[in-house]
């Protein structure tokens, strides 16, 4: 079974909150999902986040995440 885990931090550094941040009409962080998923690479996708907000973001489009990350990592 192939994998991918797809790191998502709320703190980014030049961008403030840039996963959730809209472009184009969708959060970018759907836009590194989709390229994941259409791929055909992978068999399943998770995302690796510190944010509730990505959590919540993710579970909506249908890509589990599993456990929220210490800040510190």
């Amino acid at each position: 079974m192939k994998i991918a885990i797809i790191p998502a931090r709320a703190g980014s550094k030049r961008l403030k909150k840039k996963n959730i941040m809209s472009f184009c009409g969708k959060p970018m962080i759907s836009y590194a999902l989709s390229v994941a998923n259409e791929s055909g690479l992978f068999d399943k996708i998770h995302v690796s986040t510190d944010s509730e907000q990505i959590k919540a973001i993710s579970e909506n489009l249908g890509y589990p995440v599993d456990f929220l990350r210490p800040e510190s990592l």
